[in-house]
């Protein structure tokens, strides 16, 4: 990972949070921004926790060889102290009306940073001592942070403090070894945190007179510090036993041999060569916190994804089964329509229509009722079929909600006429002829000219069933075309508010799927590790330190 990647990281935490609800998640909101400043930072921040008067102050003026954080037997820090690099001893003290102090004493922490009636003043945004230390320098700070075991504030402040430090060292008292509120602390606050760069160190065994108990103490604490999994270099203990008080003063008598006694020569070089390594891969040893938060962050996501989901799913399935409902109906309708189509196309063929009313036409031509029974039977049967046709199409407009087109309208010609033959006379002969023959000459012709002018009926009934197929036929092909946009089912437009919610769950899937890569990071990045090599190196870099603490006091 670089640094490109660690803001990358950072982007997607704060991205996501934009879906979170700034009271109920607050704290969530909060320990993302923490972690996400913490990314970026280029310092390496050391942080020394503990319960009150369990000698973090102490340890940390051991550290820097003279007393410069406030230390007495009562509750003392009630604030958290970064200890920088500075070319000149300074303190600068913010305060929220805006107002810095700056000061070459640090005795003026006892004003501001030591609890008064147990109570931390509030008026106090922060506490910075610069100094010129070799283990300051670099960008590493020291942060001296209040007791755990106190006011509900108080551990607030540790617990934002936390996020932000790239070592913590827990001060361990060896009069109470591992205290259930030590424990606690240990799996909510880092555990559980992803804050895994963890250092115990052991103070006060020089107070224990018996050796038999000083073995029992270290046997218990060393069984729990071993059994938590710190990320630190290869070849790293995370257990280290540092008597403070006594380190502190023979570092200020220059007393070698003490000063190896304490331990704090052999915790001093260690500090130095994890720094000298986390700080190579320093994006690698942060990444387990920005891997908790992000878990926190999708299960939340999760969390107000799944109702809107769920909701947005139960739309879709009720418009698609509205639709799919819709598309068999459209189906029905539009079959019941061509088939209507169809019988009425094929009785307005000039064929049926022949074969059906021909007689009837003829017969009504000839006795002169063709009006009556074109209107009385001819169009009744037509326009019976006709309604049949548009009873489908009210139906489907009335179920599609469409406006109903033009009814089907078929003109019926005009009663033909009827070219009568002319009536054949008999000739002289057969004039003649039917004076012996009873009429049979006269018959002859009746009955040709009754042929003749039956033939002149059908011939216009013929023209007449003709014109009106063909009509009709026509009338019904534009019909035809003109309602079958008509039977189609409408897709109902999705609500605005289902596509809005649609939009919202992809909005939150995307972030999700940016925070499970981020979490799929922390399950490589241990892979190809040269476990052996590292802890060569560490041990080179860490007896390079340590004659550098001892000899260079």
């Amino acid at each position: 990972m670089n640094h490109n990647s660690t803001i990358q990281i950072a982007q997607s935490l704060r991205s996501a949070c934009k879906f979170l609800d700034p009271e109920e998640d607050r704290q969530l909101i909060h320990d993302v921004e923490l972690v996400c400043e913490q990314l970026v930072d280029p310092n390496f921040r050391i942080a020394l926790l503990a319960p009150f008067n369990f000698g973090k102050s102490t340890l940390i003026n051991s550290l820097l060889g003279q007393d410069i954080m406030p230390t007495k037997i009562v509750r003392t820090t009630g604030a958290a102290i970064r200890i920088k690099y500075g070319k000149v001893p300074t303190t600068l003290i913010a305060l929220k009306s805006g107002e810095v102090i700056r000061s070459i004493d640090t005795n003026i922490l006892k004003e501001f940073a030591v609890l008064k009636k147990g109570k931390q003043r509030d008026d106090v945004l922060s506490i910075e001592v610069f100094l010129p230390h070799s283990l300051l320098k670099n960008g590493i700070e020291l942060l001296d942070l209040p007791g755990t075991n106190d006011r509900d504030e108080q551990n607030i402040l540790i617990s934002d403090q936390l996020l932000q430090v790239d070592l913590v060292i827990q001060v361990l008292n060896a009069q109470q070894p591992f205290t259930w509120d030590e424990r606690e602390t240990l799996r909510q606050w880092l555990v559980e945190r992803g804050i895994t760069t963890v250092l115990f160190a052991l103070n006060r065994m020089n107070q224990l007179d018996v050796e038999k108990d000083r073995k029992e103490v270290y046997k218990e604490v060393y069984s729990i510090a071993k059994s938590f999994n710190s990320d630190l270099p290869k070849g790293i203990n995370n257990l280290y036993r540092v008597d403070a008080l006594p380190a502190l003063k023979a570092k200020q008598k220059r007393d070698i041999l003490n000063i190896h006694k304490s331990g704090i020569a052999i915790f001093t070089a260690t500090l130095h060569t994890i720094a000298f390594f986390q700080r190579r891969r320093i994006a690698i040893t942060r990444l387990p916190r920005a891997l908790a938060v992000a878990s926190r962050i999708r299960q939340a996501l999760e969390k107000i994804m799944s109702p809107i989901y769920i909701e947005v799913k139960n739309a879709e399935d009720i418009r698609n089964s509205k639709i799919e409902r819709g598309k068999e109906r459209e189906k029905s309708l539009q079959a019941g329509f061509k088939d209507s189509v169809k019988t009425l196309h094929e009785c307005l063929s000039s064929r049926v229509l022949l074969a059906t009313y021909e007689s009837e036409g003829i017969e009504a031509l000839t006795s002169q009722e063709f009006v009556k029974w074109q209107n009385s039977k001819f169009k009744e049967k037509i326009t019976d079929y006709i309604d049949m046709l548009e009873e489908w199409v009210d139906i489907a407009c009335d179920e599609f909600e469409q406006d109903s087109p033009q009814r089907l309208s078929i003109s019926f010609p005009s009663q033909p006429v009827v070219s009568l033959p002319s009536r054949k006379d008999r000739n002289a002969g057969q004039w003649v002829g039917d004076i012996f023959n009873g009429g049979k000459n006269r018959k002859k012709l009746d009955v040709e000219y009754e042929q003749n002018k039956w033939e002149a009926h059908k011939t216009s009934i013929h023209s007449y069933l003709n014109d009106f197929s063909r009509n009709a036929l026509e009338s019904l092909d534009r019909y035809e075309k003109m309602v079958e946009p008509l039977i189609i089912f409408p897709i109902p437009p999705e609500l605005s508010e289902v596509i809005d919610k649609r939009n919202h769950v992809k909005l939150l899937s995307d972030d999700i799927q940016a925070i499970s890569k981020i979490e799929a990071i922390g399950t490589n990045r241990n892979k190809g590790e040269l476990v052996y090599f590292q802890k060569i190196i560490s041990s080179l870099v860490f007896y390079k330190n340590w004659l550098v603490r001892i000899f260079g006091q």
